[in-house]
């Protein structure tokens, strides 16, 4: 900002803040030099007691941050009320709601003189970082950046639509190329992330699985879950290991810094101190009012676009009310919006490597479709966020390499549920066994793991926060089923949803059972499985321990390929015998694998979740 441009912005604000002050009745002016020189000193009081907040945050952990962000401007526009002669007869509640339209109007008069408000976003960030240790280096470093559950097609649709223009400069430039991938199975975060951070995804068999050895049900995008996958597969060496930075992912990738990472949450305090550190952002007008505005905004949005649904009678469609409407604006403003403060800060001062989990579009495509306009939006949202970081690049104490990838895509289809009357599997799989000793999780907790992420944050130091945090934690993952713990002594069968994965583990055999097992135990039971609505196939070990995958009208042995019948594989192009026979010898493979009917007309599936 020129001097030009602040002194326009001083006279405009005092000018706003003058007509705000005016419609209180509560609140006298006596001249406009006391309007002037409290526009003034809010500048001053925000420099001076920015320590306090960061402080706020350090010992409040997440609510201390949004607490600073929502009121803590407000703090700093009351003590300049207090100060100033001329501005009489205030109040803390007077002043808070003064501050709050007041900060609202001169946020629009700066976006109007600010054309692009993502550069004034960008100066915004790095200004803390300006105070700090910067390592310059000519060696290139590395910003891996996930956009969580983007697909190849949709990607490539909006790109040669032009509504991704940062993306398409980058490509134009000749820099950057669009090379899709599949990913193995299961096609989840957890596994793919496990991939890219460690090497390998190998015993990852699903989202959440069962575990004989140890009689537990394990999710993966908790704290406890992802500590056991990153236990069994990190060396040391991951992507992160030469001094890298975790920044809202599952795992680590065996980074010395990681910050709201759900396999270290648990007795780590270093993150939540480095969150601390970003409450300037957000105690400042800027950043408070974008926060205040977005949040505001998305939640009106998401429950409008929810009911336009509703109204159109959108087909295939889930319910999208409740808490999610909170957790909307949450992930795709307050984390979008924290996490790419972090990054900058980060590059800024030269850190050798990054990788950042963005869920915007991943979030809002579970419950609004993968290609209806809020996820077309939300994907456009995440173009703006190219556009910063690779402008940061470029401003960066040492060249970055940045890198935009994928961890899986999505596919559209009404629920397996929703095709079956609102029966759900476990509760299919219990009356075709005749038996109610059912233990299921197929709540749907991919997109839920950033709320249990920022209340485990919170939850993991002391005091009536981190308390408070701990109980609505726990509430919430007895809410939504997926809490990591041992079966019932009296459960016989376990049931988990996968998103197009059905996972069955039979108790009464002490190891995998082969198909001729099952048969005797549970006569017809696979059969019978296959004939029910939205059911595609079924993975079972044969008599000689090899893998056989079952249609309705044939079966393939994933081991020779060899057919018999009709190859129940035909319709689904994507699916190569090597994944399916690499997910069926997986240790903690079910004894009875699902996977979903695909229609071959419109490609649409059912998710057991």
């Amino acid at each position: 900002v020129t001097p030009l441009q602040f002194l326009a912005y001083l006279l405009i604000s005092a000018l706003v803040l003058s007509i705000v002050l005016n419609t209180f009745t509560a609140i006298t002016v006596e001249s406009g030099w006391s309007v002037f020189v409290a526009v003034l000193l809010i500048q001053v009081i925000q420099v001076l007691i920015q320590p306090l907040f960061s402080l706020i945050a350090r010992i409040l952990g997440i609510p201390g941050i949004l607490l600073v962000s929502l009121f803590g401007y407000s703090f700093v526009v009351w003590g300049a009320f207090e100060i100033v002669p001329g501005i009489e007869n205030v109040s803390f509640l007077g002043s808070l709601i003064a501050a709050w339209v007041y900060a609202v109007a001169v946020a629009l008069l700066q976006w109007i003189m600010l054309a692009q408000s993502e550069d004034y976003f960008l100066q915004q960030a790095i200004k803390n970082s300006k105070k700090k240790k910067q390592t310059k280096s000519d060696v290139p470093g590395f910003v891996f950046v996930q956009l969580d559950g983007v697909s190849a097609p949709v990607f490539e649709w909006q790109l040669n639509a032009g509504n991704l223009p940062n993306m398409k400069r980058l490509i134009d430039d000749g820099d950057y190329s669009f090379t899709p991938w599949n990913t193995q199975l299961p096609s989840t975060t957890p596994a793919s992330q496990a991939g890219i951070l460690h090497g390998s995804h190998e015993g990852i068999p699903a989202f959440r699985w069962y575990e004989r050895k140890t009689d537990e049900l394990v999710v993966a995008n908790q704290t406890k879950g992802a500590a056991l996958i990153e236990k069994r597969l990190s060396n040391g060496r991951g992507l992160l290991a030469d001094g890298g930075i975790s920044i809202g992912n599952l795992f680590s990738g065996d980074a010395p810094k990681n910050i709201m990472v759900m396999s270290k949450l648990d007795g780590d305090r270093s993150s939540l101190r480095v969150m601390s550190e970003y409450t300037d952002y957000f105690s400042s007008l800027y950043g408070f009012t974008r926060a205040l505005v977005l949040s505001v905004g998305e939640m009106i949005k998401e429950i409008y676009q929810a009911q336009r649904q509703r109204v159109k009678n959108s087909q295939p469609r889930v319910a999208r009310k409740g808490s999610y409407i909170v957790l909307r604006a949450a992930t795709n403003v307050l984390l979008r919006d924290l996490q790419t403060t972090i990054v900058i800060d980060q590059m800024m001062q030269g850190a050798n490597s990054m990788y950042v989990d963005y869920v915007d579009y991943d979030e809002i495509a579970h419950h609004a479709g993968i290609a209806r306009p809020e996820s077309m939006a939300a994907l456009s949202g995440l173009d703006n966020i190219v556009g910063i970081l690779t402008k940061a690049a470029a401003i960066a104490p040492r060249p970055y390499h940045v890198i935009f990838v994928s961890d899986h895509g999505q596919s559209q289809g009404p629920t397996f549920k929703q095709i079956n009357g609102g029966q759900n599997l476990e509760t299919i799989v219990g009356d075709l066994l005749g038996t109610s000793a059912i233990q299921s999780s197929t709540a749907p907790v991919e997109q839920e793991s950033i709320a249990r992420s920022l209340l485990a944050q919170s939850a993991s130091g002391k005091g009536v926060t981190s308390s408070a945090s701990r109980r609505l934690g726990s509430s919430y993952q007895q809410k939504t089923q997926s809490s990591a713990k041992r079966t019932s002594g009296k459960t016989e069968i376990i049931v988990t949803g996968s998103g197009n994965l059905g996972n069955v583990w039979l108790k009464h055999f002490k190891s995998r059972p082969s198909l001729q097992q099952i048969e005797n135990k549970y006569p017809g039971f696979v059969n019978q499985l296959l004939q029910t609505p939205g059911m595609g196939l079924a993975i079972v070990l044969d008599e000689k321990r090899n893998p056989v995958c079952i249609g309705s009208q044939g079966q393939i042995n994933l081991k020779t390929e060899k057919v018999d019948g009709k190859n129940p594989l035909g319709i689904y192009k994507n699916i190569r015998t090597k994944e399916l026979l690499d997910l069926a010898t997986n240790p903690n493979a079910p004894d009875v694998i699902l996977i979903s009917a695909k229609h071959p007309g419109s490609n649409e599936v059912h998710a057991f979740e």
